[in-house]
């Protein structure tokens, strides 16, 4: 079975579909995640599969050693050109967030803007939470950014149309097995791109689980960037905190 995300984050209208998402949010992340963890200017942070860099670029900036990777190129040579611009020398790789080589020294592990729920086994998708572990030190954190799904399922627009540029962009969304599914039709000068998103919904409890039974304990939860408390039917983010 193919994998949608091969395509759809090495494309480069995926890029421009979530401009949106800007340095602004990743700015507010940042700063909650740096008000509620307790850091050495030395610590050795890792962004897993930390697309375009947004909030490793942040925290270099800050002076943290930070190590990122991402399964698409396209995705890290976008973060490297933003970097650069900053004068901000990324330590990048190319990885399946499935089979990452690296050795143990972590103080802090981030998975942030939903890059987690892609796979279709649930082995997979709480594979890396075990690689995590043995990849942090004791008292290392974890830090997962997932949707919620329990503002997911009362909010999802079936459909939207937008203009980006000359491009047209119609997205349907529907929730079908456990799955959040988002097709992508995106038109510009009678051509047609099509692609897909597909991310496993997985509720507070059930990832909680995942983590205390790798050894993790809970520490935070928040409901969104700007750190408000967790609503299950009124926050759009799960942001939970792990401690090892």
């Amino acid at each position: 079975m193919k994998e949608w995300f091969r395509d759809w984050f090495s494309s480069e209208e995926y890029l421009q579909v979530y401009q949106h998402r800007d340095e602004d949010d990743a700015k507010s992340l940042s700063d909650l995640i740096l008000a509620n963890v307790n850091l050495e200017k030395n610590a050795l942070i890792l962004d897993a599969a930390c697309g375009a860099g947004r909030h490793l670029i942040n925290l270099s900036a800050l002076g943290y050693r930070t190590i990122g990777f991402d399964l698409s190129l396209n995705l890290l040579k976008k973060a490297r050109g933003e970097a650069r611009a900053k004068s901000i020398d990324l330590n990048l790789f190319c990885s399946d967030i499935r089979r990452v080589g690296l050795k143990p020294g972590f103080d802090l592990v981030l998975n942030l803007f939903t890059s987690f729920g892609y796979f279709e086994s649930d082995s997979e998708n709480f594979k890396f939470i075990a690689t995590a572990y043995r990849l942090l030190k004791p008292g290392g954190i974890y830090i997962l950014d997932f949707l919620n799904i329990g503002h997911l399922k009362d909010n999802l627009l079936p459909e939207s149309q937008r203009r980006i540029g000359k491009k047209t962009v119609m997205e349907k969304r529907r929730i079908e097995n456990g799955r959040v599914i988002k097709e992508i039709l995106i038109k510009e000068n009678g051509k047609e791109s099509k692609f897909k998103e597909s991310v496993k919904l997985y509720s507070r409890e059930v990832i909680t689980g995942a983590f205390t039974g790798a050894g993790f304990h809970f520490l935070k939860i928040f409901g969104d960037y700007n750190g408000s408390g967790f609503e299950h039917g009124n926050s759009p983010r799960l942001i939970l905190f792990f401690i090892k």
